[in-house]
């Protein structure tokens, strides 16, 4: 009896791994591109959305094109920001207040009309960083990996994504960490409960007990965090729920708070904007929470491209406008997914692309391979320079706002046609050509043949009455 339920047990522990691993292959490339947070900024600032926003600064600063030539300095719209970090613009006001009053951020409105640049103060920051693990403080070279990953720590990826879910950076950050360690734990294939207590979680990300406290309430209550005691003595465990993790990324949605309750919208659905709380990050009303087109800066580098920034005196953004090649009239043939029933995939995408694009496009089936065939010709134009699933994430978006033209993917439907009709063609051809082969090796087909070629000599023996019969010439 012990037996059986040990077995029943190991069946169910296998079933759930195997559950989570797929939950997981499709949420990933749904989240997109991560954020190198540095939590050795924490302490420095005392502020984690100052620390946030200091870290995106180091990283374009250290990977922003032109750089060198601009003594530092870059531009950055406060859109450009929010895209980036989630942070909404007070927010961004307050951190860059705390990072001007520990002077390692210097601003300067430059050019006409004038528009705000910013410059990262390696020094100062080299210097307090230093004094803060106890190193001597010498001028650094940002150029060198090796030095500055010493000085700045480990870095933990933060999924801007999943602030926009949560409703805020805190419960963004909480969420990526908290998907960061399932992942682990699924791979050593453990349960997906997460043992830390709060003192672990502030030791991992820098929230404070009261932001951690708040953070895990607005994850719970949207449905994605799961919390319960367990062991002698008992003890706090917490777990993401993946299957309604992937329902909201899937559907865009976010649920809204109002007054503390949360609100759905009159059609019964969830709305997909979240208004703006307190001291809270939010998404403004213009803006969804994946635009159709993102921002160059902070594209997934898919070939490990080198990742772009502003000039000091351009009149755009930091984002460049990337003229799309045409399309090349040799298409390759497409490959089916065995999960998408009769759907076309770009055959370029992963398995785990694959899956995470069925996902989105269920949002719209009459349209779906539509959208598939233009992802495919953007593809092949090399026109998308964002990862794909997140260009689908903005056709399907444009689909569901009856805003959908497609353009280059009807070539690639024209083509497959065209591919499909010369393979019935083909394989009408070659059925013809074995029904053929099949009937003449039958005996009575022979032996019409043999009777048709005596019939044959006959005639040609009375045409020819020199010969003798059946005497071949």
């Amino acid at each position: 009896m012990r037996e059986r339920r040990y077995a029943a047990q190991a069946r169910n522990d296998t079933w759930q791994a195997g559950t989570q691993n797929r939950d997981l292959a499709i949420i990933w490339p749904l989240l997109g591109r991560h954020i190198a947070f540095h939590r050795r900024l924490v302490d420095l600032t005392t502020n984690v959305k100052a620390a946030l926003l200091l870290s995106q600064t180091i990283y374009w600063t250290r990977h922003g094109r032109d750089i060198a030539s601009t003594g530092g300095w870059f531009h950055k719209t406060t859109e450009q920001w929010e895209m980036e970090t989630a942070l909404s613009a007070k927010e961004q006001i307050s951190a860059r207040e705390v990072l001007r009053t520990l002077t390692v951020l210097s601003e300067q409105r430059i050019g006409i009309p004038a528009k705000l640049h910013y410059r990262l103060c390696v020094d100062q920051l080299g210097t307090l960083l230093s004094d803060r693990i106890g190193r001597i403080s010498t001028r650094l070279d940002w150029g060198d990996g090796a030095a500055v990953a010493e000085l700045l720590g480990p870095s933990l990826a933060y999924h801007r994504r999943l602030a926009g879910i949560g409703g805020g950076v805190h419960a963004g950050l909480l969420l990526s960490r908290a998907l960061h360690l399932t992942r682990l734990q699924t791979k050593r294939r453990w349960d997906a409960w997460i043992r830390h207590s709060a003192t672990q979680w502030a030791a991992d990300i820098g929230l404070t007990r009261r932001e951690l406290d708040k953070a895990r309430r607005d994850l719970a209550d949207i449905g994605v965090w799961d919390e319960t005691l367990a062991g002698v003595p008992p003890t706090l465990i917490a777990r993401v729920r993946l299957d309604c993790l992937l329902a909201l990324l899937a559907s865009e949605a976010v649920p809204i708070r109002q007054h503390g309750v949360l609100a759905h919208s009159p059609d019964g659905g969830i709305p997909a904007i979240t208004p703006a709380r307190n001291s809270e990050s939010s998404w403004r009303e213009s803006r969804l929470l994946v635009p159709p087109n993102p921002p160059n800066q902070i594209r997934q580098n898919r070939h490990h491209s080198s990742p772009e920034t502003a000039n000091l005196h351009i009149q755009g953004s930091t984002s460049d406008s990337v003229q799309q090649p045409p399309v090349s009239e040799q298409r390759r043939e497409e490959g089916r997914s065995p999960s998408g029933g009769d759907l076309i995939f770009p055959e370029s995408l992963l398995p785990d692309e694959r899956a995470s694009a069925l996902v989105l496009i269920r949002r719209c089936p009459d349209q779906a391979q539509a959208l598939l065939d233009e992802l495919s010709a953007r593809m092949q134009a090399k026109a998308v320079h964002t990862s794909p699933i997140a260009y689908l994430r903005g056709l399907v978006n444009r689909a569901v706002a009856g805003e959908f033209v497609p353009e280059l993917g009807q070539r690639v439907a024209a083509a497959r046609r065209r591919w499909q009709e010369e393979l019935l063609e083909r394989q009408h051809r070659e059925a013809e050509e074995q029904r053929l082969a099949a009937e003449r090796a039958t005996p009575e087909y022979q032996a019409r043949t043999a009777e048709r070629r005596e019939e044959i000599r006959r005639m040609l023996d009375v045409l020819r009455p020199g010969r003798s019969p059946g005497k071949r010439p």
